[in-house]
């Protein structure tokens, strides 16, 4: 779903966007002849749901709701809206594709690695047996094995920009074609 457009010169909603009643509502909520409050919620919602986020390599989204605040410059106690929230969710259900989806879990496989990488103790040993609780080849293969997915991340955030690179591939006064997508 193509939230933002930019036209060269200035940004803008997409129509399609204000399609979306959530979305169509935030927009009328701001009076502002600017909608300055309009941006800065789509800003969050993008940063926060949109798979090419760069924030998204935030797996846990409280964290990343905090980082988003901090970096893009929010109150400390800014919360989204109901009403910012449910945008939010339709946003996600709206642009959802198998290469995102696919990207959200080698993220959160990768994470979870990061972590054993960080919390696994290479000199525990079991009470019972006295026995290391890791073997360092077992850690180290695991090292090796993290290069794979890594590069396996890299590939996914490729597929997925050639699909948003795809679903956008009319631009200016080009227009798709009936059945050109089939």
């Amino acid at each position: 779903m193509k939230l933002i457009e930019y036209d060269g010169v200035d940004f803008k909603i997409a129509d399609e966007a204000l399609l979306v009643r959530p979305i169509r509502a935030l927009f009328r909520a701001d009076k502002s002849k600017k909608k300055e409050e309009l941006w800065k919620q789509l800003g969050y919602l993008w940063f926060m749901c949109d798979p090419r986020s760069p924030y998204m390599y935030l797996t846990d989204e409280d964290a990343r709701a905090d980082e988003v605040k901090k970096q893009e410059g929010f109150e400390d106690n800014w919360k989204p809206s109901a009403l910012l929230r449910e945008a939010m969710t339709d946003y996600k259900a709206l642009s959802v594709t198998t290469s995102a989806l696919l990207l959200e879990d080698v993220r959160f496989g990768i994470d979870n690695v990061r972590k054993f990488f960080r919390t696994a103790d290479l000199t525990a040993t079991d009470e019972k047996s006295g026995k290391p609780l890791y073997q360092v080849s077992s850690y180290t293969t695991a090292l090796r094995q993290a290069m794979e997915l890594s590069k396996m991340l890299v590939e996914y955030e490729t597929q997925l920009a050639k699909d948003f690179q795809s679903e956008n591939a009319a631009r200016g006064s080009a227009e798709k074609a009936m059945y050109e997508n089939i």
